[in-house]
Parts: C-alpha cells; structure tokens; sequence
C-alpha cells in the first residue's frame, strides 16, 4: 500500500516510548521525516538512531514537557527549522499517575491525569493546527483509550479524560475538514511494550523501575482483577499495532476518515 507519507514531516509527542516510539519507527518505515518529542534525553537520541536506520528521511529528537504552553511554543520552532511545516502531528503524550478508587485519590492526581491526558494533546493542536490551517492540508492523530469509552475501574479521571480526548478529536474534525484536515483517534486497550527494557523511557509507567512494576509487586492480585478479556487469544496489544493504525489513518487511503475513534483492542467491547 502507498501511503504518500515518504518525505512527510510528522511530530509524535511522546515518541521514545512504547506506544509513541513504535508509531514512530511506523512512519519511518515510510520515509517520512520523524520528530519524536519527550523528556529521557538518552532514550530519545536511542531512538532517533533507530528511525534512521528503519529509513527515515529525517531523524529529530526534541526535549519537551508538552503540558507546558512555554515549551510547546519551542516545540513549534524548533520542528519548523528541521523538518518544516509538519504534515502529521500524532498527540501521544498521555497517562495516569496512579491507581486508586476516586474517592481515595487527591485533587493534586486529578491535576496532573488531566494535563498529561487532555491538556497535552490541546496544547500541541493549539499550536500546530494554525499552519496546518493556512497551507489546507494536515493530519491529526490522537491517541485515546478504550478506557474513554468503556470507563477503567480505579482510573476515574484518566477515563474521563481518554473521553475527552474523542470528543475533542469529533468536534475538531467539524472544525477543521473545510480545511483539508482530517482529525481522527486510536484507541487501544492494554497495550504492553514488547520489551520494557528497550521500548521505554525512564519516566514510563511501563518501565522496569515504574509505577506499574510496582503495583505489581504491592497489588498484583488487585491489579490483574482489573483486565478485560479479549477475542483474540492474548490479553494485550503490541504497540507496533497502535503505530500501523496511526500510519493508516495518516495516510492518503485515509484521506475520507475523518472524526473517528479506532479501537485496536482485541474484541475486548465484543468479549
């Protein structure tokens, strides 16, 4: 399949790891041209290394804190000087920082699930979506949750805003398609890296000395009572699935998807 995207620019925020390194290393395979946003400076140089040597046209690595409106606006420069006008933009940056029924948690939770979640992917369409606007054509993928539309036990506010998250994606894609824009969303449902080691980031909830790895260890029974059963014959996707549905719906196949949620989780709503 031609997707059109070699020597596309594309920014993927949150792109060193799991979920955001393997859309990235996706668009690479196409010969586009890869800015790949985060905080691990040591993971994301590691990465860069890795888009060049899967074909990417260019290979950029940017440290930001996409919740910062400050950084963001460097951000914006700073892709512009390298790869130019991007032609994709993929809002990856997401999470949760713990996990607990909501009448256990703390407003100070609340605040940084919303900003990692929703004000993340705001910001970064703040600041794009202008030049997108001006040139009539762009992509914007967001990475939502099937937590967004089912609801995750004992990750209230992270739910909330995965649905936000859709929402938003729908509403801008009415904003935007006069524009030659398209706006759509993935949605995953337990997504594992491949290898924790490697695929991850120091601040990764995924990460061997992370904040799942511990709850494993304190509230593992707790924490597998919370999984839901898929049609597939495993619990979990691979990211290297979440990337290929990102690539698709960048690309000129998907050029009349637009204002959509795609769910990559395995039957779990079916189950």
């Amino acid at each position: 399949m031609n997707t059109g995207l070699a020597g596309r620019s594309v920014v993927v925020t949150g792109g060193s790891a799991n979920i955001g390194r393997s859309t990235a290393l996706a668009f690479a395979a196409e010969g586009a041209a890869v800015v790949i946003v985060g905080r691990d400076e040591e993971q994301g140089h590691r990465v860069c290394a890795e888009l060049s040597e899967s074909g990417a046209a260019e290979a950029v690595w940017h440290h930001a804190d996409v919740t910062d409106r400050g950084d963001v606006a460097a951000l914006v420069k700073a892709v512009h000087q390298h790869v130019g006008p991007p032609d994709v933009l993929v809002n990856n940056v997401g999470g949760h920082v713990g996990l607990d029924l909501f009448a256990d948690t703390e407003p100070a939770d609340w605040e940084r699930d919303i900003s990692l979640t929703i004000m993340s992917t705001l910001n970064c369409t703040h600041a794009f979506l202008p030049g997108m606007i001006s040139r009539g054509s762009g992509r914007i993928v967001n990475i939502g949750s099937t937590a967004g539309i089912l609801g995750d036990p004992m990750l209230a506010v992270y739910s909330a805003m995965k649905g936000a998250v859709h929402a938003f994606t729908k509403v801008l894609a009415k904003e935007v398609g006069r524009h030659g824009i398209t706006v759509n969303a993935v949605a995953p449902y337990g997504t594992m890296p491949e290898d924790p080691r490697s695929d991850v980031g120091r601040g990764s909830r995924w990460h061997p000395e992370g904040m799942f790895a511990s709850l494993a260890a304190e509230r593992g029974e707790e924490l597998s009572s919370l999984g839901r059963r898929t049609l597939v014959g495993r619990e979990t996707a691979f990211p290297s699935e979440v990337g290929a549905a990102v690539v698709y719906l960048a690309s000129e196949q998907a050029a009349f998807v637009t204002g959509q949620v795609l769910c990559v989780d395995g039957g779990t709503q079916l189950a």
